[in-house]
């Protein structure tokens, strides 16, 4: 067809047709991206996410969280509220690219109580109201288990944060459930091991109050690992090597910090196979272990972080 035929397309159109095709390749769901979007003959709708609605209250509830963190004023305080803002992000952008709206996302969109004079003018009151709400958070990461698979590890280590979260405040969170199965709570168990190992030796070579902070984390991953155990799982090494050698104070401290830091890493990297075979029960395993292993990562003076064992 020659170049100047009235019926040949023009070039402006040929890269608005290109550009019309590749929106619709990147989202990877049509045109139109509205939920409430009226359907139009031969125009796809998107379809939500899977559990989007629990995802978009979680997105708003994590920024309330934020907030009321910032307000107790303390170091614990602004490190939750720096956490949950983190936590935000990754939520927001994930949901934004799937499509939904960003005015779903809007914190104001799920108003909350505002605080009493009473609970505004009292830090106490402010920390145990915040202390409840982590809490209750925490013990929620079972309703997730319909969500997109690939997200669930992800939202398993966002609520080990809140587990964390709660029992930092004082209000321990309890995430019911029966351990799962499989190579992610093999994997755990094995980690935990490793871990409890290296707590003996530290426990063994301290002295006063250094080795009463070292019995305590001990006690906590030898129930962790004893939960993740499974009847038929082969028993555990007698010993490990040491990372380095463990002579002063500061070398038990050292091998504390070392050990809790491996164990949340292992911990975040089994996630994926704890959460394959059940999700409900992974989720709620995977809160309750690493949020544990997260206090003790704590207690040995280790950062907190928004999704525990997660890179």
């Amino acid at each position: 067809m020659p170049d100047d035929d009235p019926r040949r397309p023009g070039r402006r159109l040929l890269l608005a047709g290109t550009g019309t095709v590749l929106l619709g390749a990147l989202t990877g769901c049509g045109i139109r991206l509205e939920d409430d979007a009226p359907r139009l003959p031969l125009v796809p709708t998107r379809r939500p996410l899977p559990a989007q609605d629990l995802l978009v209250a979680l997105t708003r509830d994590t920024a309330l969280l934020a907030a009321r963190a910032d307000a107790l004023g303390d170091d614990l305080g602004t490190e939750l509220a720096t956490l949950h803002r983190r936590q935000v992000t990754v939520l927001r952008t994930t949901l934004l690219r799937a499509g939904v709206p960003a005015s779903a996302l809007d914190p104001a969109a799920s108003p909350s109580p505002s605080p009493t004079p009473s609970s505004a003018a009292d830090p106490r009151r402010l920390r145990d109201d915040l202390a409840a709400e982590e809490s209750a958070a925490a013990q929620a990461g079972p309703s997730f288990a319909a969500a997109p698979a690939a997200l669930l590890p992800t939202l398993a280590a966002l609520h080990a944060q809140r587990v964390a979260a709660a029992a930092l405040l004082g209000d321990p969170a309890t995430v019911p459930g029966v351990p799962p199965g499989g190579d992610g709570a093999a994997a755990v168990a094995d980690a935990l091991g490793r871990a409890c190992y290296l707590l003996e030796v530290a426990a063994a070579r301290a002295e006063g109050a250094r080795r009463d902070r070292a019995v305590v984390t001990l006690g906590v991953l030898r129930g962790l690992r004893d939960d993740a155990t499974r009847p038929d799982q082969p028993p555990p090494a007698l010993g490990y090597p040491l990372p380095f050698a463990v002579r002063t104070g500061a070398d038990v401290d050292r091998l504390a910090a070392r050990a809790t830091a491996d164990a949340r890493t292992a911990l975040g990297a089994a996630l994926a196979d704890v959460v394959a075979s059940d999700p409900a029960t992974g989720l709620a395993a995977g809160a309750r272990w690493l949020g544990a292993v997260e206090v003790e990562v704590h207690r040995w003076g280790g950062a907190l972080v928004p999704f525990p064992g997660l890179a």
